[in-house]
């Protein structure tokens, strides 16, 4: 089996950026595996646009994923289209004054920060909450075609489009619903490349790969880094390398586009060597009959939930939620 084109995301402050770059052996293994980068925009600064520019320079391709201001919800969701599209706009006016190709935008669809963290502290009464607090379906469609008028507004300055996604999205697809969407915030999207966020850091080695055979594109992880960083329950949720390398093995079985979360942190537990050495011919190790009847058993019940969206609103109705910000 040949091995998948790897792309990694890059989470970091300009500083921390412009330190993991300067390492001769990080930049000389993308070049080497032909690996590409996802790069959280942070910011819009020289420093970073140097680090682009550089990478671009040797053939390494970079996305630019599109982050907002925490207090606009960080991520992209159904409550901030209208700042996604400034936030993209101001992009690609950096990526012009700065003379970088950015060959891809990544519209990373996530529930707002401010949820994600009262998800955090208490994940029951989190949810609960946000059951109790979900938008219309108007504002969920209403902001999914916002988004596509972004999609097209990309693809017209000839750029491609990935959008990261909970692979949950699948689930209220074939469950043809819109509770996810409204209770989360996110929007579902059509995008050149669709990459599911799998990782088995949050939702198990089982939650992951029930979802790898439907996903187009498969994110993995978590090695390190990104927001939850240092704290010591992200720690503890760490992928070991035999881990890593498992899921690796299997998601290059189901497609030919890999993505890793993160290269920070593939870099902090010293695993390039390991990840240039892995043999892509391998086969996965397999799941025992017993975990592939629970995993299609936890999509089942995942859709049969989404399905009960009318009897929910008859019997619990959504209070007004709070403005956005």
């Amino acid at each position: 089996m040949p091995a998948p084109h790897l792309t990694f995301f890059v989470e970091l402050p300009r500083t921390d950026l412009v330190t993991l770059f300067d390492r001769a052996d990080v930049v000389d293994f993308l070049v080497a595996q032909r690996g590409a980068i996802a790069m959280g925009l942070l910011d819009l600064s020289p420093e970073r646009a140097a680090v682009v520019r550089r990478l671009e320079g040797l053939g390494v391709p970079v996305t630019g994923w599109l982050l907002l201001d925490v207090a606009e919800g960080y991520w992209l969701n159904a409550d901030n289209p209208e700042r996604a599209v400034a936030r993209y706009r101001e992009t690609v006016a950096w990526a012009a004054r700065e003379g970088l190709t950015l060959h891809r935008i990544g519209l990373d669809i996530e529930f707002p920060r401010a949820d994600g963290d009262l998800l955090a502290k208490d994940p029951r009464r989190g949810l609960l909450t946000l059951v109790r607090r979900r938008r219309p379906a108007a504002q969920v469609h209403a902001a999914e075609r916002a988004y596509a008028d972004l999609v097209r507004e990309i693809r017209a300055a000839g750029r491609s489009v990935e959008t990261y996604h909970f692979p949950y999205m699948l689930d209220e697809r074939a469950a043809g619903t819109t509770l996810l969407r409204r209770t989360l915030g996110l929007v579902d999207l059509s995008a050149d490349y669709e990459v599911h966020m799998l990782y088995a850091s949050y939702i198990g080695r089982l939650g992951a790969r029930a979802y790898f055979a439907d996903a187009p594109c498969i994110a993995l992880g978590v090695t390190g880094g990104g927001v939850n960083a240092g704290t010591s329950e992200e720690a503890a949720r760490l992928l070991t390398w035999p881990r890593l390398e498992e899921d690796l093995l299997a998601a290059a079985a189901v497609t030919r586009e890999v993505y890793v979360f993160s290269l920070e942190g593939c870099v902090e537990q010293e695993w390039l060597q390991k990840l240039r050495a892995l043999d892509w011919s391998r086969a996965p190790a397999a799941l025992t009959p017993a975990n592939a009847r629970r995993m299609r058993r936890q999509r089942r019940i995942a859709r049969w939930v989404l399905r009960s969206e009318p009897l929910l609103d008859l019997v619990y109705p959504a209070r007004s939620r709070r403005a956005p910000g």
